[in-house]
Protein backbone atom coordinates (compact mmCIF):
# COMPACT_ATOMS: atom_id res chain seq x y z
CA UNK A 1 0.00 0.00 0.00
CA UNK A 2 1.38 3.35 -0.98
CA UNK A 3 0.80 6.64 0.66
CA UNK A 4 -0.74 9.42 -1.33
CA UNK A 5 1.45 12.38 -1.95
CA UNK A 6 -0.01 15.87 -1.73
CA UNK A 7 1.17 18.79 -3.83
CA UNK A 8 3.21 21.52 -2.20
CA UNK A 9 1.36 24.63 -1.09
CA UNK A 10 2.29 27.69 -3.03
CA UNK A 11 2.93 30.77 -0.98
CA UNK A 12 0.74 33.75 -1.50
CA UNK A 13 -2.25 32.02 -3.09
CA UNK A 14 -5.34 34.04 -2.14
CA UNK A 15 -7.90 32.13 -0.02
CA UNK A 16 -5.45 29.42 1.01
CA UNK A 17 -4.08 29.51 4.45
CA UNK A 18 -0.57 28.24 4.41
CA UNK A 19 2.83 28.81 5.80
CA UNK A 20 4.19 32.27 6.04
CA UNK A 21 5.43 33.64 2.75
CA UNK A 22 8.99 32.90 1.90
CA UNK A 23 9.13 29.64 3.84
CA UNK A 24 8.91 26.26 2.25
CA UNK A 25 7.36 23.30 4.11
CA UNK A 26 6.67 19.97 2.45
CA UNK A 27 3.32 18.32 3.02
CA UNK A 28 4.99 15.58 5.03
CA UNK A 29 7.96 16.74 6.96
CA UNK A 30 11.01 14.54 6.52
CA UNK A 31 13.16 13.39 9.35
CA UNK A 32 16.32 15.37 9.66
CA UNK A 33 19.25 13.89 7.81
CA UNK A 34 22.31 12.77 9.68
CA UNK A 35 25.41 14.70 9.12
CA UNK A 36 27.32 13.83 5.99
CA UNK A 37 29.79 11.83 8.01
CA UNK A 38 27.18 9.17 8.86
CA UNK A 39 26.74 6.28 6.51
CA UNK A 40 23.21 5.00 6.14
CA UNK A 41 22.93 1.43 7.45
CA UNK A 42 23.15 -1.26 4.82
CA UNK A 43 21.67 -4.64 5.62
CA UNK A 44 24.21 -7.47 5.70
CA UNK A 45 24.47 -9.57 2.62
CA UNK A 46 22.88 -13.05 2.82
CA UNK A 47 24.51 -16.28 1.89
CA UNK A 48 24.61 -17.22 -1.73
CA UNK A 49 22.41 -19.91 -3.26
CA UNK A 50 25.41 -22.18 -3.77
CA UNK A 51 26.14 -22.09 -0.02
CA UNK A 52 22.62 -23.22 0.91
CA UNK A 53 22.57 -25.95 -1.77
CA UNK A 54 25.87 -27.29 -0.42
CA UNK A 55 24.71 -27.21 3.21
CA UNK A 56 21.40 -28.92 2.34
CA UNK A 57 23.20 -31.60 0.33
CA UNK A 58 25.69 -32.25 3.13
CA UNK A 59 22.93 -32.55 5.77
CA UNK A 60 20.87 -34.86 3.52
CA UNK A 61 23.89 -37.10 2.82
CA UNK A 62 24.68 -37.19 6.54
CA UNK A 63 21.13 -38.32 7.42
CA UNK A 64 21.05 -40.95 4.65
CA UNK A 65 24.50 -42.21 5.72
CA UNK A 66 23.39 -42.48 9.36
CA UNK A 67 20.30 -44.45 8.34
CA UNK A 68 22.33 -46.83 6.17
CA UNK A 69 24.91 -47.38 8.91
CA UNK A 70 22.11 -48.05 11.40
CA UNK A 71 20.50 -50.52 8.98
CA UNK A 72 23.69 -52.52 8.42
CA UNK A 73 24.68 -52.47 12.09
CA UNK A 74 21.16 -53.54 13.06
CA UNK A 75 21.20 -56.50 10.68
CA UNK A 76 23.66 -58.32 12.91
CA UNK A 77 21.44 -57.92 15.96
CA UNK A 78 18.18 -58.94 14.25
CA UNK A 79 16.87 -62.52 14.42
CA UNK A 80 16.85 -64.71 11.33
CA UNK A 81 13.56 -65.68 9.71
CA UNK A 82 13.87 -69.26 11.02
CA UNK A 83 14.47 -68.00 14.55
CA UNK A 84 11.51 -65.65 14.35
CA UNK A 85 9.28 -68.44 12.98
CA UNK A 86 10.31 -70.84 15.77
CA UNK A 87 9.55 -68.16 18.41
CA UNK A 88 6.14 -67.54 16.83
CA UNK A 89 5.42 -71.28 16.85
CA UNK A 90 6.49 -71.59 20.50
CA UNK A 91 4.29 -68.64 21.46
CA UNK A 92 1.30 -70.11 19.57
CA UNK A 93 1.74 -73.44 21.38
CA UNK A 94 2.04 -71.68 24.75
CA UNK A 95 -1.12 -69.70 23.94
CA UNK A 96 -3.00 -72.91 23.04
CA UNK A 97 -1.92 -74.59 26.29
CA UNK A 98 -2.91 -71.55 28.35
CA UNK A 99 -6.26 -71.36 26.55
CA UNK A 100 -6.96 -75.06 27.16
CA UNK A 101 -6.06 -74.73 30.84
CA UNK A 102 -8.31 -71.70 31.18
CA UNK A 103 -11.18 -73.59 29.51
CA UNK A 104 -10.62 -76.60 31.79
CA UNK A 105 -10.63 -74.38 34.88
CA UNK A 106 -13.77 -72.64 33.65
CA UNK A 107 -15.48 -75.99 33.03
CA UNK A 108 -14.56 -77.22 36.52
CA UNK A 109 -15.90 -73.99 38.03
CA UNK A 110 -19.13 -74.30 36.05
CA UNK A 111 -19.56 -77.93 37.14
CA UNK A 112 -19.05 -76.99 40.79
CA UNK A 113 -21.55 -74.13 40.51
CA UNK A 114 -24.02 -76.39 38.71
CA UNK A 115 -23.71 -79.08 41.42
CA UNK A 116 -24.30 -76.48 44.12
CA UNK A 117 -27.31 -75.07 42.28
CA UNK A 118 -28.82 -78.54 41.73
CA UNK A 119 -28.26 -79.49 45.38
CA UNK A 120 -29.85 -76.24 46.58
CA UNK A 121 -32.81 -76.72 44.23
CA UNK A 122 -33.18 -80.35 45.42
CA UNK A 123 -33.17 -79.31 49.08
CA UNK A 124 -35.63 -76.52 48.45
CA UNK A 125 -37.99 -78.71 46.40
CA UNK A 126 -37.78 -81.56 48.95
CA UNK A 127 -38.53 -79.19 51.82
CA UNK A 128 -41.40 -77.52 50.00
CA UNK A 129 -42.83 -80.90 48.88
CA UNK A 130 -42.57 -82.36 52.36
CA UNK A 131 -44.27 -79.32 53.88
CA UNK A 132 -47.02 -79.35 51.24
CA UNK A 133 -47.52 -83.14 51.71
CA UNK A 134 -47.64 -82.77 55.49
CA UNK A 135 -50.19 -79.97 55.26
CA UNK A 136 -52.33 -81.82 52.71
CA UNK A 137 -52.12 -85.10 54.67
CA UNK A 138 -52.98 -83.37 57.91
CA UNK A 139 -55.98 -81.67 56.33
CA UNK A 140 -57.12 -84.87 54.65
CA UNK A 141 -56.64 -86.88 57.87
CA UNK A 142 -58.53 -84.29 59.86
CA UNK A 143 -61.42 -84.29 57.37
CA UNK A 144 -61.47 -88.08 57.08
CA UNK A 145 -61.16 -88.52 60.84
CA UNK A 146 -63.96 -86.08 61.48
CA UNK A 147 -66.22 -87.80 58.97
CA UNK A 148 -65.35 -91.26 60.22
CA UNK A 149 -65.75 -90.19 63.85
CA UNK A 150 -69.13 -88.67 63.09
CA UNK A 151 -70.31 -91.84 61.33
CA UNK A 152 -68.90 -94.09 63.98
CA UNK A 153 -70.44 -91.90 66.68
CA UNK A 154 -73.79 -92.12 64.91
CA UNK A 155 -73.65 -95.90 64.76
CA UNK A 156 -72.29 -96.35 68.27
CA UNK A 157 -74.61 -93.71 69.68
CA UNK A 158 -77.62 -95.29 68.00
CA UNK A 159 -76.66 -98.73 69.30
CA UNK A 160 -75.98 -97.46 72.80
CA UNK A 161 -79.15 -95.35 72.75
CA UNK A 162 -81.18 -98.32 71.57
CA UNK A 163 -79.72 -100.59 74.26
CA UNK A 164 -80.12 -97.95 76.94
CA UNK A 165 -83.63 -97.17 75.78
CA UNK A 166 -84.57 -100.84 75.72
CA UNK A 167 -83.16 -101.38 79.20
CA UNK A 168 -84.72 -98.25 80.57
CA UNK A 169 -88.03 -99.03 78.90
CA UNK A 170 -87.92 -102.55 80.24
CA UNK A 171 -87.17 -101.30 83.71
CA UNK A 172 -89.84 -98.65 83.64
CA UNK A 173 -92.39 -101.05 82.21
CA UNK A 174 -91.60 -103.62 84.85
CA UNK A 175 -91.86 -100.97 87.53
CA UNK A 176 -95.40 -100.12 86.49
CA UNK A 177 -96.36 -103.72 86.64
CA UNK A 178 -94.58 -104.57 89.79
CA UNK A 179 -94.23 -101.67 92.17
CA UNK A 180 -92.55 -103.82 94.79
CA UNK A 181 -89.69 -104.69 92.56
CA UNK A 182 -89.03 -101.04 91.47
CA UNK A 183 -89.40 -99.42 94.91
CA UNK A 184 -86.76 -101.64 96.28
CA UNK A 185 -88.75 -103.37 98.62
Amino acid sequence: MQTQEYPQLQPGVPGVVGPPSGSYYPAYPMQPMHPATSVPPIPPRGRSTGFWVGVTTAVTLGIVGALLIGFFIGRGSRLSNDSVQSKITEQAQADQIAEQQALDNQQATFRTEQSRAVAAAHRSAYSEGRQAGFTAGQQQGYTAGQSQGFNQGQVTGAAQGQAAGFSQGLNQGACFANTVFCSGG
